[in-house]
């Protein structure tokens, strides 16, 4: 019960920060992400989709989602079906590398919600949790398509390890906006 409470009171303190960084040297563009991951100890595979708001040149922050597909598995000598949803909520800051080269930590928060079912049966159990995020990436900046790789573990009731490898595709609003309202 602990562990929920102060997993909420981060949560919020995030979603805090995010609104009144809103206000601060807002760059209004906002990054649409589609791409592969993978958690490396259960060894599933999945789909990651997620909207990131640049809130400066280097702060952003943004909502991830991923979808782990049903892998199977045998745990404890028993055949299952993993599969997962998570619903990240993660900060970046881009740091430069090398020209259009760029790196950035990640931190933030996730909730997971794994299910194992018991395979020939409809036998099923889910493990809901909060967890921890940090970790690294890199990008490649070619204009408004950015290819990214990215790895982060989790800490939580079960400790993970992700690694995704993907691409985004960065909206301008303020150019959006600029070029509706003089037409």
């Amino acid at each position: 019960m602990y562990i929920k409470k102060k997993s909420y009171a981060s949560v919020f303190i995030f979603s805090v920060f995010i609104i009144f960084t809103l206000q601060l040297n807002a760059q209004q563009k906002l990054s649409f992400d589609a791409a592969a991951i993978r958690n490396l100890p259960k060894e599933i595979n999945g789909l990651n989709l997620s909207c990131f708001y640049h809130f400066t040149e280097h702060l952003s922050g943004g909502l991830e989602m991923n979808r782990f597909f049903a892998a199977n598995k045998t745990v404890e000598g028993e055949d299952v079906q993993l599969s997962a949803w998570d619903f990240d909520l993660n900060v970046h800051y881009v740091l430069p590398l090398y020209k259009n080269w760029k790196w950035y930590p990640v931190c933030g928060v996730s909730h997971t919600s794994e299910k194992e079912k018991v395979a020939g049966t409809d036998e099923s159990s889910y493990e809901r949790f909060f967890s921890v995020n940090a970790g690294a990436g890199t990008l490649l900046e070619c204009g408004h398509w950015v290819p990214h790789i990215e790895y982060t573990y989790t800490w939580g009731k079960i400790n993970q390890q992700f690694l995704l490898a993907g691409i985004s595709y960065e909206l301008e609003m303020g150019h959006y906006k600029k070029r509706h309202t003089e037409n």
